[in-house]
């Protein structure tokens, strides 16, 4: 894609070599933060953040929220995921397994009588922009969610950065055939920072079932259950992690290395279509479809004076999948794999 580097967009049956060349801003961010004290001596903080994907430059609503005492209530990062990971990239998708979705909640926090350890939970917004399982079971389609996803995260604070173990618990609903069914999915999250002198050490692991919707590659592509050989829809196993490193070689010239993989399987599933092409395609029964994305890349930056970064960015990425099962009654065993790889150009400033 132009705007992000989405390994899971990495069309595996595609022949399309063609270079391209694009240039946007649309990542800049506007952001409104005000706070107010009442007559008890309460601190309260409001926010309101946008950035221009919205769709050809328009505004979007990254964040609305406002938050007091042990309370935040409004859209912000997910608790699913850790707000405070970011690897210091130009590409803007990050790690196919990175968890950075914002969305509305209401979330609860505090700390134990050791200061350093805090615990969140959450009442969040159902995901719900699922697209059609089109290219995998036409029969699926999107139904409406009846109950939020709930998060639970403890986070251990240290001199040098923290560790936070989070998990979600989900009812998912689909509908198949024309008739609603649901699965319960669940996960968890182990992630952590690390910073020592000239190097910054970040990472994520991911597993669950039905917490598709949470990855960063497959994130709104419904892909969270599917139909199995059961006649019902069973939550899509996954798994992935990342880990980055920045160094300093002095205080103006910097690196990042970035690596991460996620992989997610649908199991035994009662049929899924495979579009080779425009017109082509394969109808495979009894089966399962496996989903391999790996990623990484390399960049150095450079800090011409204070809040301002120039620098220059390889990435890459590979996708591959395995499939298996019965076309015209002979059981077939395929994979297929594809890369990417692009070189970002890129300038920081803030203020």
């Amino acid at each position: 894609d132009s705007e992000t580097f989405n390994v899971g967009n990495i069309k595996v049956f595609g022949t399309d070599d063609t270079d391209a060349f694009h240039m946007d801003l649309y990542q800049t961010q506007i952001k409104m933060e005000t706070f107010y004290v009442n007559d008890g001596g309460n601190k309260i903080n409001a926010v309101v953040e946008f950035d221009f994907w919205g769709g050809d430059g328009k505004l979007r609503l990254r964040k609305a929220f406002v938050e007091f005492k042990h309370w935040q209530i409004g859209q912000n990062w997910n608790n699913f995921g850790d707000e405070e990971l970011w690897p210091d990239i130009m590409e803007w998708e990050g790690p196919p397994s990175g968890t950075w979705l914002r969305t509305p909640h209401i979330k609860y926090f505090n700390t134990f009588k050791d200061k350093s350890w805090v615990y969140e939970m959450s009442l969040e917004a159902p995901i719900t922009n699922y697209d059609s399982f089109g290219d995998l079971e036409p029969l699926v389609e999107e139904a409406n969610q009846i109950t939020p996803d709930l998060t639970f995260a403890i986070k251990k604070n240290y001199d040098w950065g923290h560790i936070r173990l989070s998990s979600v618990l989900r009812n998912v609903r689909y509908k198949y055939a024309g008739e609603i069914g649901n699965f319960i999915g669940y996960g968890a999250s182990f992630s952590g920072i690390y910073k020592k002198s000239r190097g910054i050490f970040q990472y994520q692991l991911i597993a669950g079932k039905g917490i598709t919707a949470y990855m960063a590659s497959v994130a709104g592509l419904g892909f969270d259950g599917c139909p199995n050989t059961n006649f019902d829809i069973s939550a899509t196993p996954a798994t992935g992690g990342w880990m980055s490193y920045e160094y300093y070689f002095t205080k103006k010239l910097h690196g990042n290395v970035v690596i991460g993989t996620s992989i997610y399987a649908f199991e035994n599933m009662e049929r899924f279509i495979v579009l080779e092409g425009e017109e082509d395609s394969l109808t495979v029964l009894d089966g399962d479809f496996d989903n391999f994305h790996y990623y990484g890349l390399f960049n150095i930056m450079y800090d011409p004076f204070d809040r301002m970064t120039i620098g220059v960015e390889l990435d890459y990425g590979a996708k591959k999948i395995e499939m298996n099962g019965y076309v015209d009654n002979q059981f077939i065993n395929q994979s297929k794999a594809r890369d990417a790889m692009r070189i970002s150009f890129g300038f920081m400033f803030f203020f």
